[in-house]
This record gives C-alpha cells, sequence and structure tokens, in this order.
C-alpha cells in the first residue's frame, strides 16, 4: 500500500493505481475481480487528484478509507488516496454504490436564526473561540433537519426555547483545502422583547455576550459572508418577500 508496509496475510495489495483508470476503467475492474478473489482484503493507492481512476476503483468496490499524505516517491512527494474492498462488502456487480458515494461532494450544513426587536435589530453572540460575532446557530447533526438543528443550538448557546420560522436565505460557499463546501441556512427567528438579552443564559462558556445590533453593527462585527447573509434575510423580511434567498459565496445566484 506504500513504502515499508507489510500488507499482510490474507490482504492483496494491488500498489500504485495512479493512472490506470484513464487508460484502461475495464482493465482495472478485472485486476481487482480476479487479484482479490478469496482474499480478505484488496488493498490500492492512487493519487488523490485522479478522479478517473477514483471511479474505476469504486466500480470494482474498492472503497476510499483514507489519505496518505506527503508519500515520497521517484516523481517527488504525493498525496496518495487508500482504497479497499474487504470480504464481505457489497458485490459491486448488485450495489457499488457503497464505494462510490464516499466520491461525491460532501456538504456541512448549518443553520441560524435571525432574532430581531422591535426596532428591527438583530441578536449578535461574542464568543470565547472567535473573532467575529455570530448569530445563534451552528452545524446539523446527523439526520437533523433545520428548524431542529437552529432551536438545539439555541437552545445549547442561549439556554432558551425556540421555534424558528421559515427559511429566509440559503448560502452555498465553495469548499478548499481546509474545509468543504458548506450550505448555511439563516430562519426566522421572530421578534422578541428587548429584554431578551438578559434572559440567555450561557451554559457552556462558548458564548459570552448577547447584544441587540443595527444593521451598521453588523456589518462592523460580524464576518463579510453573515453580514451579507444577515442583510439578505432582513430585506426579505422588511419586503414581505415569501421566497428564500439563495445566493452563491454571498451574492444572489444567476
Amino acid at each position: 500500500m506504500g513504502p515499508g508496509v507489510d500488507p499482510g496475510e490474507g490482504v492483496v495489495d494491488l500498489g500504485d493505481l495512479t493512472g490506470r483508470g484513464a487508460t484502461d476503467p475495464a482493465r482495472l475492474v478485472d485486476l481487482v475481480r480476479q487479484e482479490g478473489a478469496g482474499a480478505a482484503r484488496v488493498q490500492a493507492v492512487h493519487a488523490v487528484e485522479d478522479a478517473a481512476t477514483a471511479w474505476a476503483a469504486a466500480r470494482a468496490g474498492l472503497r476510499r478509507e483514507g489519505v496518505l499524505r506527503g508519500v515520497p516517491g521517484p516523481s517527488g512527494v504525493r498525496d496518495l488516496a487508500v482504497v479497499a474492498r474487504v470480504a464481505g462488502d457489497p458485490d459491486p456487480d448488485v450495489d457499488a454504490l457503497p464505494a462510490i458515494v464516499p466520491l461525491f461532494p460532501v456538504s456541512l450544513v448549518s443553520a441560524g436564526v435571525v432574532l430581531r426587536d422591535g426596532a428591527g435589530r438583530v441578536l449578535l453572540l461574542r464568543t470565547s473561540y472567535k473573532v467575529p460575532w455570530e448569530v445563534p446557530g451552528g452545524v446539523l447533526e446527523d439526520g437533523e433537519g433545520l428548524r431542529a438543528g437552529a432551536a438545539r443550538e439555541a437552545r445549547e448557546e442561549l439556554g432558551l426555547d425556540l421555534s424558528p420560522g421559515r427559511l429566509l436565505v440559503l448560502d452555498r460557499r465553495g469548499g478548499d483545502d481546509r474545509q468543504p463546501e458548506r450550505l448555511l441556512a439563516l430562519l426566522d427567528g421572530g421578534v422578541h422583547d428587548e429584554d431578551l438579552p438578559a434572559r440567555c443564559r450561557f451554559l457552556d462558556g462558548e458564548v459570552l455576550e448577547a447584544v441587540w445590533c443595527d444593521r451598521a453593527e453588523v456589518r462592523a462585527r460580524t464576518g463579510p459572508g453573515l453580514a451579507t447573509r444577515v442583510e439578505a434575510a432582513l430585506d426579505r423580511l422588511a419586503s414581505g418577500d415569501p421566497s428564500t434567498a439563495l445566493l452563491a459565496d454571498g451574492a444572489p445566484e444567476a
């Protein structure tokens, strides 16, 4: 599987498959079937950026298990994807999805709530772990819906039971080497009394302060992405437009 790695008994190591998916994907599938017949585990590696081989390997039932970073070789240092199939995995001729699904893009989904007072100001939170202020919200847990996730985050961060309303904004943010693509949602948190910040209970030390902020203060205290989403949400509420504002990297979708 890599330099100095002992595949062990019952393991078939096909080595580095880089480039083989593009030249002859059908032959690569046949190779995995033939060499791996009866083995407890069939494993291989390929360059992370080699999409053709990734798809051919998945079609042969080899699932991506991780990445070996900074592996030295004749052509320089590379990142190698580790792929494998073990005894008991579904027959890829019958069900190849378990191996193919990990190749699909992964998006994190987060849901926040826009809480307003009678003057139209928005509740922002000062946290202990980052400089820009935030609205209540966070990343959804497995199987959680937008409203349920936003309500849970508000309960955890503010100590309050809220019932988020309609979806105001959905912003797709492209991924990079630091983080995956994200879908960032803002829901209507309703209009509240001015004393709401005083009723918040910060239970875990994550949130330090909650403050009502007008639009200018939102722009000054938050990052540019959140400021854009909050302004889009307020515009929807002010205009009475019942639709959701759809953004891509902070700009309206074409």
